[in-house]
């Protein structure tokens, strides 16, 4: 009799070891803290579905052409990160499987969620390919102690860019009358996902409603006239460094982090290389929306989302759901958002814990702006990112090269016509 129980105890231990799923997942990221918080995830998750085994995959630098190449090889992970820009690169592939009709099974509220952000991973004809992993809206942070220094208020959702350059004029000094600017009151970059949300809450467009041309829109008048202006920043009123003048002067890091920069428009991402400084009390931020243009009603700008997708020829499709659902809801994105604090949470809930949370006070005004953030170009025309390199070459012949405005940007729409639409 105690054979027979002991040669049952056995069998059973075989079925569980069995049942136990091995599931490879992957994102960009190997730095300490990103194999941190992936480790602690993997804890969490684990502890919860014993029967899935994670191991995680860490791909080098070159992130997607690694991942299409794995596709490619026939050996592809079972959960991968989708970068909303390269988002049709994977889809008109068929690669990530369509998780909208499991969401009910999985327990997944999708009214949980933003409609905009998922808004980004959904296809025209309806199909989610992802759930959220992280995101942004772009925003203007602002240092406090050059605006008090210059006797001016913090900002406030209502001003324009004219506001914006009058501002920037007064919080542009030279500190130590070397006759050279060592304080600016802004920084303009000068690539596209910093100059797309800009040349929108300007008033202008960069590609046609369908998203099938640039021709008319990159080049339109009011595009020129916004690009000219970001550009004059720089050239005409010198209340923003060139690239050459952040190098001279230590780097950008260096002089946001050393109260040298007044408005810096950017991602909740800067948040969290600020964060020593503003816990140290060297550095004293806020955070405001866009300014609007003369060509614009209201402000606007871009969402820069991830999300987790499954490989849409997985063999463990359950489970795979089952981790996707997980990351995305309130566990998973406790780890990612709340612990991690680099991103947003495209999971509502988490957002308003991340907002109770802020000892800061910038969180909340993140959040306020959520919902008028519009959906990256990239999301929706395959190789987009042809594009955004084409419209960096634009912007280095007028900054380096002083090419007109309307010259540059011509060039650009006879080269992303040609090389992303084929024309």
């Amino acid at each position: 009799m105690r054979r027979f129980f002991m040669v049952a105890l056995l069998l059973v231990a075989v079925l569980m070891m069995a049942q136990v799923v091995e599931l490879r997942w992957t994102g960009f990221g190997g730095g300490e803290e990103d194999i941190k918080h992936a480790n602690a995830k993997i804890a969490a998750f684990q502890a919860k579905f014993p029967n899935i085994k994670l191991v995680p995959e860490i791909y080098p630098d070159n992130y997607t052409q690694a991942l299409l190449a794995s596709i490619a090889a026939g050996n592809p992970p079972d959960v991968f990160l989708l970068d909303a820009p390269y988002m049709p690169t994977f889809t008109e592939r068929g690669v990530p499987l369509n998780i909208k009709p499991y969401l009910r099974v999985l327990g997944v509220n999708i009214e949980e969620y933003y409609p905009n952000v998922l808004e980004v991973f959904t296809s025209p004809d309806g199909k989610l390919f992802g759930l959220p992993k992280g995101f942004t809206p772009m925003v203007v942070y602002y240092n406090k102690k050059l605006l008090k220094q210059a006797g001016l208020s913090e900002p406030n959702d209502d001003w324009t860019w004219n506001d914006f350059l009058k501002m920037a004029q007064a919080m542009t000094k030279d500190l130590d009358g070397d006759g050279k600017i060592d304080q600016y009151g802004a920084y303009v970059g000068k690539f596209f996902y910093q100059m797309c949300p800009k040349i929108w809450s300007y008033g202008g467009e960069i590609i046609s409603p369908d998203y099938k041309t640039v021709a008319g829109y990159l080049n339109s008048p009011q595009t020129i006239e916004a690009v000219q202006f970001f550009v004059d920043l720089m050239k005409k009123y010198k209340v923003a460094p060139e690239p050459d003048t952040v190098s001279a002067l230590g780097g950008l890091g260096n002089m946001l982090y050393t109260n040298r920069i007044g408005f810096y428009i950017s991602g909740h991402w800067s948040l969290f290389g600020m964060r020593k400084y503003i816990e140290e009390g060297t550095l004293e931020i806020g955070v405001v929306r866009l300014p609007r243009g003369p060509y614009a009603k209201s402000s606007q700008t871009v969402i820069y989302a991830t999300a987790w997708s499954v490989i849409a020829g997985t063999k463990n499709p359950r489970e795979a759901l089952q981790f996707v659902a997980w990351l995305a809801g309130a566990e998973g994105q406790k780890r990612e958002v709340l612990e991690a604090r680099i991103e947003l949470s495209g999971h509502i809930p988490t957002n308003e814990l991340l907002v109770a949370q802020d000892k800061w006070g910038v969180e909340k005004k993140f959040v306020e702006i959520i919902p008028t953030a519009r959906i990256p170009i990239g999301s929706r025309v395959f190789d987009w990112y042809k594009a955004e390199d084409i419209f960096a070459e634009a912007m280095d012949k007028i900054i380096a090269l002083n090419t007109p405005v309307k010259e540059a940007l011509d060039w650009a729409v006879k080269e992303i016509e040609t090389k992303v639409f084929g024309r």
